[in-house]
């Protein structure tokens, strides 16, 4: 099996580009993965994910080969790698009354949470397991490109597997948030592509409350489910081939978004396309 990497190598789909176009700003989408403007800056969750994703990755390496992760020893790391993450990054913009120092304090208390709500008689099977597989809708057709992804850890339990991925939250997941998300539908798409299996997906959620909590919520999707969301992607398809992005002009993600400056202008610039269309 290969790499993230090798999988990018050709044209993809994968959650986060599904994800951003239907649920978070398919104008921003254009920014980023079309039009590809250079960013203003780097929003402090994107920056604090990454250090959270690669402390994770050090802790699942860890269980996989048989080591029960130090609390302090995560802690640490999660330190240094967020360290050199402000330095990789440069311009992160904080959140009021957010600082280096505190985003490093937060994030190692919310490691720690982790690290205590491990379940010592759980097996990490493996590591951010990258996958390829093609699109198939419910009649057959295959799309021109494959979905590409990456897990972050399989872990059995008696017998059984499940897909785990570590989040973090500024609040508590309502109980269907789960059910709802997308990111299950992929991962579990490619399960079934791959393995042919059912299996569930759970998200180890790290709330970031003073003191920090995890929940865990477990779901699991029908063939069904995946016929839609292949037909998602074909639509969206269709609706990038015709130049059809348009603000989110509420989402929550506007004031972390690295384009407002292009989004403020886009309806001018929009404006000057169509009239010298019509001329």
């Amino acid at each position: 099996m290969g790499t993230i990497n090798d999988y990018r190598d050709r044209e993809h789909w994968s959650f986060s580009a599904i994800n951003q176009f239907l649920n978070i700003c398919s104008l921003q989408f254009f920014f980023d993965r079309i039009a590809r403007l250079p960013k203003a800056f780097t929003p402090v969750s994107l920056s604090f994910g990454s250090a959270f994703h690669r402390t994770c990755e050090w802790i699942g390496m860890m269980r996989k080969d048989g080591h029960q992760p130090k609390k302090a020893d995560a802690c640490e790391l999660f330190h240094t790698l967020w360290g050199r993450q402000v330095a990789e990054d440069g311009e992160i913009r904080y959140d009021e009354e957010q600082d280096q120092e505190s985003v490093s304090t937060q994030g190692r208390a919310m490691i720690g949470c982790l690290v205590d709500g491990m379940d010592p008689d759980e097996q990490v099977v493996s590591v951010n397991e990258a996958f390829a597989v093609p699109l198939v809708d419910a009649q057959g057709n295959v799309s021109d490109k494959p979905l590409v992804g990456e897990i972050d850890c399989r872990v059995s339990k008696g017998g059984k597997q499940a897909l785990v991925d570590c989040k973090t939250s500024g609040r508590r997941w309502p109980k269907d948030q789960a059910d709802k998300s997308l990111q299950p539908t992929v991962y579990l798409y490619a399960e079934r592509q791959l393995y042919g299996q059912d299996i569930p997906v759970r998200f180890d959620v790290i709330v970031k409350n003073k003191t920090p909590v995890m929940e865990q919520h477990v779901t699991t999707r029908t063939v069904d489910q995946f016929h839609r969301m292949v037909e998602l992607v074909k639509m969206s398809e269709r609706m990038i081939q015709t130049g059809h992005f348009l603000p989110s002009e509420q989402s929550f993600y506007c004031a972390g978004c690295p384009h407002q400056v292009a989004c403020r202008a886009w309806h001018r610039e929009a404006a000057r396309v169509t009239v010298g269309m019509a001329a």
